[in-house]
């Protein structure tokens, strides 16, 4: 029905058509079902949520002249005053000689609400429809699919299962249909997974008081990484058993609950990096905490650029995001990757016109491995590593008794164990992380407060920590946390404590990799020590041989004092050596630990003057053998 008629004249084939007609049908009726629900508790798979019980529809009929123009939706083929029409959204219109022209446009559609976010903006419809096998799905459509020709659109219908009968005239009319008399059910949409106020949005299910007024909308028809297959008694059996006596592995599966507390703890992004020799089984651990979350299309890759982590960030926010195996990256782009997904936030963009674009922005804990480490990844690739980045994803050595296990169960070797957690993975996976959030949106206490009890706990004190330190606790604090709220819902299957064990070894380990020290005090050191080590005998030579030896790019030269080999860095040889570094600071460092003379002078000189050649050249003097036991110590 409609509640004002327009001049009748002939269908057009083109975009005129559309134009012309839209603004009349805007208010126009469209025939729906009367007691249709929306279910986020239906079985699914993916963002297009599919169920074989759907309430039965009103029965319609063939509009009347005077009814017309109209869309109807018939769930089955009807036959009416000898006219048959088989189901599906029909368009009708009346003739100026009262003739009525039917037109079918797809296979059952209908049109349940309107959707859009918190700030009303990015406007959806809830769409429900039958597929070629004839189930029901729902989505969640952004109106701006329909932009342009709408072909992104029909191209997503077309790959959920709708029929779209061919030709210009039904695709226009495909598009009034979804603009036309908006429904007057009204559902509040989100755009990414994660916390929408108290309720937590997965692509096919919300969680939380507020499950029946949210739902995921995306303009991708699928989502296949929030799968789930078993149940969870045979995931308990499986894979979260072998994490008894485990450290490392109970470590990793108590990250997969992590990232949904960043949020309520009011925490930082951040995460592990497990590095060690290949076979030792870094990747099993991130394939156990995936099979928390989904099953084989869950993990990530390093194999791609900071933009696609980007993407891959906002999938996975206030979630887990597991990225295998970091010599896949470049080099080059790895610390930006680092500091991007710690800081949560993307790069910014400037849209058509050249203005500012919103940012995206995301919380999620990271799950790494390699076998290198990223300070080792990055220098390779020219790039200087610093504190910043080392507290955003800490590197944790796998070096264990056999590999990342300390005890193989039943099995007798590392690569046994492994290979059963990844056969496992793929059976019996998604439902641990699904039960965490039930019990999670219905937990009305201070984590907050339960996390700064575990922070401020004995396993997570050092004597003289610096800054790097606290944080590094804070992240381990909150792994633990994690890991015994998951025991305590009953997910894991744990006895208490397991995880805070776990998760205090994490922070034992990291610890004893860095020492006290401060982190960039410690980064200045080495990165002298291994200019020196790459370059002390090709870019310096002995102080006594300056006339017999020639040397390219020259960084300076050697000497021996007391037995002790001296490095003579010249101005330009030392500012390369700490480049990345301030000038001063670093001096000041080296001359701290002693590997760089006292200043004589009153103005706090730190370089002396040598002559070299006959001439008298500025140059810092280095101790190598008091650098090296001093970096040691770290």
């Amino acid at each position: 029905m409609i509640d004002r008629q327009y001049k009748t004249e002939s269908i057009d084939q083109g975009a005129a058509f559309l134009d012309q007609k839209i603004s009349s049908l805007i208010n126009s009726d469209v025939t729906h079902v009367t007691d249709a629900t929306l279910n986020n508790n239906a079985p699914s798979r993916g963002n297009a949520t599919e169920s074989t019980n759907v309430t039965n529809v009103t029965e319609t009929k063939i509009p009347s002249k005077d009814k017309c123009p109209a869309f109807v939706c018939f769930d089955q083929w009807i036959e009416e005053g000898g006219t048959k029409l088989s189901s599906g959204v029909w368009h009708f219109e009346a003739t100026k000689e009262g003739e009525i022209i039917k037109t079918k446009v797809c296979s059952p559609l209908y049109i349940e609400a309107v959707t859009y976010d918190r700030g009303e903006n990015n406007y959806g419809r809830l769409l429900r429809f039958k597929t070629t096998k004839k189930t029901w799905r729902k989505w969640a459509m952004p109106m701006e699919l329909l932009k342009g020709s709408g072909d992104e659109l029909r191209g997503e219908l077309l790959a959920m299962g709708v029929l779209i009968q061919p030709g210009a005239k039904t695709r226009n009319l495909l598009s009034m249909y979804f603009q036309s008399n908006p429904p007057k059910l009204h559902i509040q949409c989100a755009l990414q997974v994660g916390w929408c106020g108290n309720s937590f949005v997965l692509p096919d299910k919300v969680y939380g008081q507020d499950a029946d007024k949210i739902i995921f909308q995306s303009g991708e028809r699928n989502h296949d990484e929030y799968t789930t297959a078993g149940t969870l008694k045979s995931w308990q059996v499986n894979i979260a058993a072998f994490a008894i006596d485990n450290p490392l592995l109970t470590l990793a599966i108590s990250t997969a609950f992590t990232g949904a507390l960043l949020q309520p703890c009011h925490a930082e992004s951040g995460g592990i990096h497990f590095t060690g020799e290949s076979s030792t089984g870094k990747s099993t651990c991130g394939i156990a905490a995936s099979s928390v979350w989904g099953g084989e299309n869950y993990k990530r890759s390093w194999r791609t650029t900071s933009n696609g982590l980007e993407g891959a960030a906002m999938l996975f926010n206030d979630g887990l995001l597991v990225l295998d195996e970091i010599s896949e990256c470049d080099p080059r782009e790895v610390g930006a990757i680092v500091y991007s997904l710690g800081n949560g936030k993307g790069k910014q963009r400037a849209n058509r016109s050249g203005n500012a674009r919103g940012v995206n922005s995301w919380k999620c804990f990271v799950l790494s491995n390699g076998e290198k480490s990223i300070p080792t990844i990055m220098s390779e690739g020219g790039i200087r590593y610093n504190a910043g980045q080392s507290v955003r994803l800490l590197d944790l050595p796998v070096e264990r008794q056999h590999g990342v296990f300390d005890s193989l169960h039943r099995f007798t070797t590392g690569a046994e164990l492994s290979d059963w957690i990844k056969q496992q993975s793929i059976i019996h996976y998604g439902l641990a992380g699904r039960l965490f959030l039930e019990k999670l949106t219905k937990d009305k206490r201070d984590l907050n407060e339960s996390l700064q009890k575990i922070k401020e706990s004995e396993l997570y004190q050092v004597s003289g920590a610096q800054g790097q330190h606290k944080r590094a606790a804070a992240r381990f604090a909150l792994i633990a946390l994690a890991g015994e709220l998951a025991t305590e819902y009953g997910i894991t299957g744990w006895s208490k404590g397991t995880a805070l064990k776990a998760a205090a070894e994490g922070f034992r380990i990291w610890c004893s990799t860095r020492g006290q020290g401060n982190d960039e005090k410690r980064q200045i050191l080495q990165q002298v020590l291994n200019f020196i080590e790459r370059h002390g005998n090709s870019r310096f030579s002995s102080l006594n041989n300056t006339a017999d030896i020639t040397v390219r790019d020259r960084a300076g030269w050697w000497t021996h004092e007391s037995g002790t080999r001296i490095y003579l860095f010249s101005a330009g040889g030392m500012n390369e050596a700490l480049k990345g570094f301030d000038l001063k600071r670093s001096l000041d460092i080296l001359v701290s630990v002693g590997a760089l003379p006292e200043p004589k002078n009153s103005n706090g000189e730190r370089s002396k003057q040598r002559k070299i050649d006959g001439k008298n050249t500025k140059v810092y003097e280095i101790n190598a053998e008091k650098l090296t036991s001093v970096t040691s110590q770290f």
